[in-house]
């Protein structure tokens, strides 16, 4: 996936979500936004787990 932050990734998940339940996409986009959204739905979970994984870390290395 392209150089994206967390919180643009999760903005344009949430658009895509939203114009998915107000039907607004066509069915000619549909599986372009369909697929687009798994991505960006993957990209959002491994940055959560990446960054748990990380503050864990710390946590333990200050002995908390």
């Amino acid at each position: 996936m392209e150089n994206i932050s967390y919180e643009s990734a999760s903005k344009e998940l949430n658009d895509i979500l939203n114009d998915l339940k107000n039907e607004s996409i066509s069915i000619d986009k549909l599986a372009e936004k369909v697929e687009r959204a798994a991505s960006l739905a993957t990209f959002c979970s491994e940055k959560l787990k990446t960054t748990e994984n990380k503050v864990t870390d710390i946590i333990k290395k200050l002995g908390l």
